[in-house]
């Protein structure tokens, strides 16, 4: 088990979650394929399924708290990968505002 620090708060994860996350971080604002992320975190031609992924980033956001309201949007591209976003929290509670007023 790795620790990182969230305000901190220690966070418990584990090595892959923390190397996904690192990973995440360094390449902020890319567009990441699912077979990068595989090939980057668990090396080259692992014998694991894109599903591993998605369950390492689900762990990761929930974790690591990666929300708009927080300055950080992790989301994916259908049938492709996912990219980590820093925005601005101001903005994702004017979004919801928007969205929540009637038209």
């Amino acid at each position: 088990m790795t620790r990182a620090a969230i305000d901190g708060v220690a966070v418990e994860m584990t090595d892959k979650e923390f190397e996904l996350a690192a990973f995440l971080f360094r390449n902020l604002g890319r567009l990441l394929s699912r077979g990068h992320l595989l090939e980057a975190v668990w090396g080259r031609n692992p014998d694991l399924a894109t599903r591993t992924v998605d369950t390492h980033i689900s762990r990761v956001r929930s974790k690591l708290n990666l929300r708009p309201e927080n300055g950080f949007r992790l989301t994916p591209t259908y049938n492709f990968g996912y990219r980590l976003e820093k925005i601005d929290p101001s903005e994702s509670s004017a979004l919801g505002e928007a969205a929540m007023s009637p038209a």
